[in-house]
């Protein structure tokens, strides 16, 4: 690969350490904690600055022991509560940062001075004995705490907040303004799980060897690297999303289009005037005053779902093969005393993202049987054994599959996972079914439509697709019970 600069490993980019993503059952805890921290390092700040501001106070005008405990949690109560509100409706707590983090400290001064001016508005309206000098020290202590806590430790909740994140390495194709101060924002906003990887110059004009971020001191960077787009180059830098300036044309958009959904990646492009905006479905949303448009970007989902998913994904999964462990064992003696071989069938199948993995079933067909194969249409097929003409007919040969769930591999819900060398033909509508775990049991399962391929009825797994959700989980999975219970 032809570049001038050693590509980034997934877990060292720009300069900063990435650790790996924890289990998901401890990703909502650490999310909670990553919001917390925030809040508690400006009420300690605050109350630091209270206990500062009497000490200051009492120098000229001594106050008793109970009066100054009074004080102390009047200011604290009052300031405190409404810092931490005003914060949170002014986005200070999100982390993102901005030019030089100059906006941030602007920030902070503006909900400091609006806090203040409800903390003298309550001690006006409560009649309380709040001297004016006290509350003077205090305000000027309380600000100049917050804004240097802020700056020192926003490294540290950046790097908490990058453990909970859902990681996406991000290339950026191209080497203007625009692509150097995007590639600052999303380094330096974890929250949003964006991880540049580089800078791509196909025109190979730019003989810069790395770009940096905007910062104080130039320490963070990413290569430029000079070659064109290719699928080799998007699998070997483990790339899910690209970045595309707005002076790309209509024809290159297209083809751009076409690699990202042959290499299972989502395209963004900075800006909403470009044409072909209007003709894909998009969402839009503002980074740091760029307009920046995802095309197809189906799979992204908040992480609350994702892990409530997950942790459904494993409870039912445990319960369902101990209520059916007798099941189990039946479906073994009856594979082993109607033909020779192994129990368990193992095949090859594609899964979320292109990743494959190996799916498991009780054996139904004979032992010398090509595994890739025409799949049997009819129970009277002649490769089917006595016993996996019944394990065919009532779904049993699928129940091994509940520990691909409880492995990851699959979920309960989703599309029916291909072969491979089928989804290798995928178009790239087709290829949307891939940006989901793949499941058990879907819509296409309880249709009519079932005893026709997959791909003859599509637009079941691009409903789920674009309305996937708990609750439609939920729904798909009590249908699937009643399903059942029916024998259909």
């Amino acid at each position: 690969m032809a570049t001038d600069f050693p590509f980034p490993a997934p877990e060292q980019i720009g300069g900063f350490h990435s650790p790996s993503a924890p289990a998901r059952p401890f990703m909502i805890l650490q999310c909670a904690v990553g919001v917390a921290i925030p809040v508690v390092f400006d009420f300690c700040c605050i109350a630091i600055a209270c206990v500062a501001g009497i000490l200051l106070y009492e120098v000229h005008r001594p106050l008793d022991g109970r009066g100054a405990w009074l004080l102390w949690a009047e200011l604290f109560l009052q300031y405190g509560l409404a810092f931490v509100i005003l914060a949170r409706a002014h986005h200070l707590y999100s982390q993102r940062d901005t030019l030089l983090r100059v906006a941030d400290t602007a920030q902070i001064l503006s909900v400091s001075v609006y806090s203040l001016t409800l903390l003298s508005v309550g001690t006006y309206f409560t009649k309380s004995d709040m001297p004016r000098l006290l509350l003077a020290d205090f305000w000027v202590l309380a600000t100049l705490l917050l804004v240097i806590q802020k700056h020192t430790t926003s490294k540290l909740i950046r790097h908490w907040r990058s453990l909970t994140a859902h990681k996406r390495r991000v290339l950026i194709c191209g080497t203007n303004r625009e692509t150097r101060r995007l590639f600052s924002y999303l380094l330096h906003c974890p929250d949003l799980g964006r991880i540049p990887v580089g800078f791509l110059d196909e025109s190979g004009f730019d003989n810069r060897r790395v770009i940096y971020s905007h910062d104080y001191s130039l320490k963070d960077h990413a290569p430029v690297i000079s070659e064109p787009l290719s699928r080799s180059l998007l699998r070997s830098l483990d790339v899910q999303e690209i970045f595309v300036t707005p002076t790309a044309s209509q024809p290159r958009m297209n083809e751009l289009m076409a690699l990202a959904a042959e290499a299972g990646v989502s395209v963004s492009l900075l800006g909403a005037g470009h044409p072909y905006v209007a003709e894909r479905c998009t969402s839009v949303q503002m980074i740091d005053g760029l307009i920046v448009t995802t095309f197809d970007a189906d799979g992204e989902h908040p992480l609350a779902y994702i892990a409530f998913k997950r942790l459904t994904d494993l409870l039912l999964s445990c319960l369902l093969i101990l209520l059916t462990l007798p099941m189990w064992l039946v479906a073994a003696v009856m594979v082993k005393a109607t033909s020779e071989g192994p129990i368990f069938f193992r095949q090859e199948r594609t899964g979320q993202s292109g990743k494959l993995f190996v799916m498991f079933k009780f054996r139904s067909m004979y032992a010398g049987t090509p595994k890739y194969g025409r799949s049997p249409e009819s129970s009277r097929d002649n490769r089917v054994t006595p016993a996996g003409r019944f394990l065919r007919k009532t779904s049993m040969d699928e129940l091994p599959q509940l520990l691909n769930v409880l492995t990851g591999d699959m979920s309960l819900v989703g599309p029916r996972p291909e072969m491979p060398y089928v989804t290798e033909a995928y178009t790239p509508l087709e290829r949307r079914r891939l940006s989901v775990p793949q499941g058990l049991t879907g819509l296409w399962q309880l249709s009519g439509d079932r005893r026709f391929r997959i791909n003859d009825a599509i637009e079941y797994d691009l409903y789920y697709v674009e309305n996937r959700g708990i609750f439609l989980d939920l729904a798909i999975l009590l249908h699937t019970l009643f399903f059942a219970m029916k024998g259909i």
